[in-house]
């Protein structure tokens, strides 16, 4: 490790600048990206949960949401050639906007206003995503360069700030959606109640959930907007542009020419041809759709149904405290545990949740089970958000950006079935179908492993070592070569959808 105030020298032996401005610099960058990302999903993640609730006729906050998710799975299309165009920095200046439009469009809610604005959103998400993996690998490769540590322990470091900022939006964001919703008076006019998994979108059996007044919507919106320019204002004026953000060094036999449209679907295509992968798929839609019910169904035919919107946030902030918690304690012991004892704990939290929907009357007088639920639904969520990056990066190393790129994309559709289907299935069939999910998602895991156990045991029979190596989700690593004490890396940037 270079001692303190030691100049950093280049690869070529120029002159660089002192390590700790270096060093602070590079941590400067990440708490900017950390604070913007938390500032801008304060209002998001909360908006998610309200929109079943506050938007609800003809079904247009569920619909909204199937528009935005489904756009999301086109969007890592248009990533290299937006990232190229703009750079990093502005593509996340325009992603601000974008929120900003979505949240505005809130305050007159129309299939004319909010569809569009969803649209626009779930379109910025893919460039959104990749620029922020762009800033935390480029600073970490800078204070591993000038500190001699490992570039995965300082990216690990630096992600685990980034997504601790970012899972506390939905403590944030919630918290300030009950603490303003609870100002309003709400008037029910319904004698006979639906709630629970009898919730269904038809004249007979469904519940409209009675709304505050539109001042009290307005006020909390307009907290939201606030957020939002916040994130904008940070991005714009604290956190200067990234440059070089493409391979830095050639090496004989690897291209540097970034994939175009066709190769990007083609490679995305290809992928599927590996049968772990294909395994894995119903895996990655299973947690999309599980997690879409609790956002959209469990939030509106349990809680608003139950106890009333301003209870949403308050209970959706527990849930959200939980997994925060959980995806940092998970990926701290998974190195004691392993994966297989960490997936199980969260299959079986997710399918007895499942379970306890369908089985569970909601009753107001006891409100301890509208917490339990999504606080042992946390359990689930934050030990995947955790695992699923080293899980797709070790078994795909010589594949991850393909890899990811399908996760992500399952993951998205996923989100948009389920909300797709959501004015139109009862929610007891809903739970139904994402049982199904469920338990194909657990048969698939299990294959996919069973896979990877039988190439790794035949890898080692013909003396190949298994490039099983922890992935990060936003870099993916294709060569690290030392040469004369100096490193070349090339990296390409994967989209987080």
């Amino acid at each position: 490790m270079p001692p303190k105030g030691s100049l950093l020298v280049d690869q070529n032996g120029g002159p660089a600048h002192e390590a700790p401005s270096g060093i602070w610099s590079s941590w400067r960058e990440t708490l900017v990206v950390s604070a913007s990302f938390m500032s801008a999903y304060t209002a998001y993640l909360a908006l998610q949960s309200l929109q079943s609730s506050l938007n609800q006729e003809q079904g247009l906050g569920v619909v909204s949401l199937a528009c935005l998710y489904g756009t999301i799975i086109l969007s890592g299309i248009l990533t290299p050639p937006f990232i190229r165009l703009v750079g990093p920095k502005w593509t996340l200046v325009v992603a601000w906007v974008c929120h900003s439009v979505y949240t505005a469009s809130n305050f007159y809610p129309t299939w004319s206003t909010l569809i569009p604005a969803s649209i626009l959103l779930g379109a910025i998400a893919g460039p959104m995503w990749t620029a922020q993996g762009l800033y935390i690998t480029t600073n970490g490769e800078r204070i591993a360069k000038t500190t001699g540590q490992k570039l995965h322990s300082i990216l690990s470091k630096l992600n685990g700030v980034f997504f601790m900022c970012y899972e506390s939006t939905q403590i944030t964001g919630n918290l300030i959606s009950s603490l303003v919703l609870k100002q309003g008076s709400y008037t029910d006019t319904n004698v006979t109640r639906w709630c629970g998994a009898d919730n269904c979108p038809t004249a007979g059996n469904g519940t409209e959930i009675a709304e505050p007044e539109p001042q009290i919507v307005y006020i909390l919106l307009g907290v939201f907007l606030v957020c939002d320019v916040v994130g904008l204002a940070l991005t714009v004026f604290l956190l200067p542009p990234l440059h070089n953000t493409h391979a830095e060094v050639s090496i004989p036999g690897e291209s540097t020419e970034q994939p175009g449209l066709g190769k990007t679907l083609v490679s995305w295509c290809t992928a599927l041809s590996d049968p772990k992968l294909l395994c894995l798929v119903p895996f990655f839609l299973s947690c999309a759709m599980s997690q879409g019910i609790l956002f959209a169904d469990f939030t509106k035919a349990f809680i608003s149904c139950s106890l009333g919107v301003s209870m949403v946030g308050f209970i959706m902030a527990a849930h959200g405290a939980i997994t925060s918690v959980i995806a940092i304690v998970s990926s701290q012991i998974a190195k004691y545990t392993g994966r297989y004892g960490l997936f199980a704990i969260a299959f079986t939290c997710n399918i007895s949740m499942v379970l306890t929907l369908l089985l569970w009357k909601p009753d107001s007088d006891n409100i301890a089970p509208f917490f339990a639920i999504p606080i042992i639904w946390g359990v689930a969520v934050g030990i995947f958000h955790a695992q699923f990056n080293s899980l797709v990066g070790m078994l795909f190393p010589e594949k991850k950006p393909s890899a990811f790129a399908n996760y992500h994309t399952w993951n998205a559709i996923g989100y948009t079935i389920t909300f797709a289907y959501g004015g139109v299935l009862c929610v007891r069939t809903k739970l139904y179908v994402c049982l199904g999910a469920v338990v194909f998602g657990i048969l698939g895991y299990t294959g996919a492993e069973v896979l990877y156990a039988r190439q790794t045991r035949a890898s080692l029979s013909r003396g190949i070592t298994h490039p099983g190596d922890t992935a990060n989700e936003n870099v993916t690593f294709l060569s690290s070569h030392k040469k004369q004490g100096d490193f070349v890396k090339i990296y390409k940037s994967t989209t987080q959808g």
